[in-house]
């Protein structure tokens, strides 16, 4: 009666052995296909069996396509992984952050005028838009020289370094070369025809004044707010005003002015032409005119000077301070 017994009881055994192992092949298909682990091929890797020294294997061999987080570390320990598990799940982690960490960088580059040529290590990247601006994509990361050049106009060169996983915007105003060179003078001279040019008998000329406004529009005369320092985290444009008084002439006279911009390193920074009149009966009148930009926070803090000329000769000029 015990024979038949002990027979049941190993054949009951062989079968709960054959089922764990199915579970154990069934629940193992990641292991066979070649693609990289998700989160719950590992759990159940684990959960069907598998030893966690082979687990550690298959992720070394085939990474994981999920970030590895404390949370999931606990979900790991609970279905039976060990520390192999866990240091192979890290190493994945990291090599799969690294894998999709961008490798490239990339420049805007916006000008002042528009329709200009770029160039980067001295090779053409074309040219800016007639908005003034051309978008350069998929840099390596490095030390680049920027250039920018169009006829008549002073290039722009600066060493521009590029970062993965950055677009960089670089704002460049060229300034045109036909600037005179400034002598220091204080008087406007006779023109030679009375009808062109300042010849104003009794002129006063006022010290140059400033005052910041929107770029694209020169504040009342009311509105202004005449200062020598400006905060570079909320300048924008930067005016200039010439404030002339004289007898009344008695004819509408047209002249015209050129300013000179330098930055605080000396440097020609631009160079402006202002065609101006007084009428007949004016006994003053202001001239203003302004550079910047239009929104702030792009001027670099120093000491800068304009000066202001009548045909070459020098008649005003004064300095402001970017902090």
């Amino acid at each position: 009666m015990q024979r038949p017994i002990y027979r049941s009881s190993f054949a009951a055994l062989n079968a709960t052995l054959l089922v764990l192992m199915t579970v154990a092949v069934v629940r193992a298909p990641a292991a066979q296909n070649g693609k990289t682990l998700s989160q719950q091929e590992v759990i159940e890797l684990l959960e069907g069996g598998v030893q966690s020294a082979r687990v550690a294997s298959i992720i070394d061999d085939r990474g994981i396509n999920f970030r590895f987080t404390d949370e999931i570390e606990q979900k790991v320990r609970d279905a039976g992984g060990s520390s192999d598990v866990v240091e192979a799940l890290r190493r994945a982690s990291q090599r799969r952050e690294q894998t999709e960490r961008p490798r490239t960088g990339g420049l805007i580059i916006k000008t002042t005028p528009g329709e200009t040529e770029v160039y980067l290590n001295d090779e053409p990247e074309g040219m800016t838009s007639p908005e003034g601006e051309i978008r350069l994509p998929n840099l390596q990361p490095g030390n680049y020289k920027l250039r920018v050049s169009l006829p008549g106009y002073q290039s722009y060169e600066e060493p521009m370094p590029v970062e993965a996983g950055q677009d960089q915007t670089v704002y460049v105003t060229l300034v045109q070369k036909t600037a005179a060179p400034p002598i220091q003078h204080n008087s406007i001279p006779e023109p030679p025809a009375p009808s062109s040019g300042l010849s104003i008998p009794g002129i006063k000329i006022a010290p140059l004044m400033f005052f910041e406004g929107p770029h694209d529009l020169t504040l009342e005369k009311s509105q202004r707010v005449y200062l020598t320092e400006f905060d570079h985290t909320t300048t924008r444009s930067i005016f200039w005003e010439l404030d002339l008084k004289f007898p009344a002439p008695g004819r509408r006279i047209d002249f015209q002015l050129d300013a000179l911009w330098y930055r605080p390193d000396g440097s020609e920074l631009r160079h402006q032409t202002l065609s101006a009149y007084v009428m007949p009966t004016w006994a003053n009148s202001w001239h203003a005119l302004g550079y910047g930009w239009p929104d702030a926070g792009h001027w670099p803090p120093g000491i800068y000077r304009v000066e202001i000329l009548f045909k070459g000769l020098r008649i005003s000029s004064g300095s402001f301070q970017i902090n």
